[in-house]
């Protein structure tokens, strides 16, 4: 179960509101990536590796960010997605949702599930650490 402070989450509003949109989401930014580096480093740790292949998933192991109005997304995934060439390991995909033949040996799912409480944990502390609070 998540749990969040709305007592310091009402605080970090309200002072990211005062700033307004162009110190606020450079900072909402910092935060959040920092927070995601948690599920990226685990996402590598756990992707597949076959020393055979030419390019192995944990190297194309990427976190981005995107502002979208008001809305940051964050996204930890592999450079390239499913691009079929040999510059990509596009092979991510059957391993992380399996196919008919090779059973799902997910590695991307578990890491977001497994870190979700300290990434809103990190995301407060370093919201409250940047703005004073």
């Amino acid at each position: 179960m998540l749990t969040v402070n709305k007592a310091d989450l009402a605080a970090i509003n309200q002072k990211l509101k005062t700033l307004g949109a162009k110190a606020g989401k450079p900072t909402v930014r910092k935060a959040a990536r920092k927070a995601m580096v948690h599920v990226r480093n685990e996402v590598k740790a756990n992707a597949p590796f076959d020393p055979n292949l030419p390019v192995h998933i944990n190297a194309n192991v990427a976190l981005r960010s995107k502002w979208s109005g008001d809305n940051l997304r964050l996204r930890v995934g592999i450079v390239g997605g499913a691009k079929q060439n040999k510059e990509t390991p596009f092979y991510f995909r059957f391993h992380e949702f399996g196919t008919k033949r090779l059973p799902a040996r997910p590695f991307m799912q578990p890491a977001l599930e497994s870190n979700a409480q300290q990434i809103i944990d990190t995301v407060a502390d370093e919201l409250k650490k940047a703005l004073g609070l």
